[in-house]
């Protein structure tokens, strides 16, 4: 039974961990439309600076790399004083993830380094 209600608490959503050198560094997770055209939802949190999230609608395309392009976009182009040591990785995350066709966003961060685990 308890599988039963966690399927259905989270059957519209999806989120992962991102990982850097054996430490995590983001989050994304993914909101989906009931009716697969509507918008998909991204929220990228990159520790250390705010959340953001994007979106992406329609059909016919990758929508979670859209979504994650569309959010990633949002993201300060530099991180906050004091995080100089991820200054490197927080660069190359936002490069990959603004990135909108060509690769899917999971393809693009493990590319560039990263390691990219499902959470839920």
């Amino acid at each position: 039974m308890i599988y039963d209600q966690h399927r259905a608490a989270f059957s519209n959503v999806s989120a992962y961990v991102v990982m850097r050198q054996g430490e995590r560094v983001a989050s994304i997770a993914f909101k989906y439309p009931r009716d697969g055209a509507g918008r998909l939802y991204s929220y990228v949190h990159w520790l250390g600076v705010p959340m953001v999230r994007g979106f992406a609608g329609g059909g016919g395309y990758d929508k979670r790399s859209a979504a994650c392009a569309s959010a990633a976009r949002k993201l300060p182009e530099h991180l906050p004083e004091g995080y100089d040591a991820a200054a490197d990785a927080y660069s190359r995350f936002i490069d990959v993830m603004r990135a909108d066709g060509g690769l899917d966003w999971n393809t693009a961060l493990t590319g560039a380094g990263f390691t990219v685990l499902q959470a839920v």
